[in-house]
């Protein structure tokens, strides 16, 4: 996907960057490498890597998602909560709309796909590649 650096307080640091018109807080790993770093107000591939909450409860998992959302919500700095639809097992991924996520939990049960689901991101963040 595309995005673009809005800011970076440094590698491993808060970063705002923007995807389809919305920012969004990171964890900077995108600037690891001075040399193949995107400047400010520069547009490039990005691609998220993530620290989910794993220790969520199924209630809060199945439950937290009465609207059938796709989205994220910011919650502080680079924590969200994010709001998607199953839509796969082994593994389990999560249609967040900007983002599918991997991993949220594990389980074999067809039944789950097609279920709204909300969980934590401890930490949204993300390089460029």
């Amino acid at each position: 996907m595309k995005a673009t650096l809005i800011s970076s307080e440094g590698t491993y640091l808060e970063a705002s960057i923007q995807i389809d018109g919305c920012e969004y807080c990171v964890m900077d790993e995108i600037s690891h490498d001075a040399d193949t770093m995107p400047k400010l107000g520069e547009t490039f591939e990005f691609e998220f890597s993530n620290l989910v909450n794993e220790g969520e409860s199924w209630e809060s998992l199945f439950q937290g998602n009465p609207e059938r959302k796709k989205c994220l919500e910011q919650i502080q700095g680079w924590k969200y909560r994010a709001y998607g639809k199953v839509v796969a097992i082994n593994p389990v991924m999560v249609d967040c709309g900007v983002l599918i996520e991997e991993d949220v939990f594990h389980t074999n049960d067809r039944k789950v796909i097609g279920e709204y689901v909300a969980f934590t991101i401890n930490r949204l963040g993300g390089y460029a590649i």
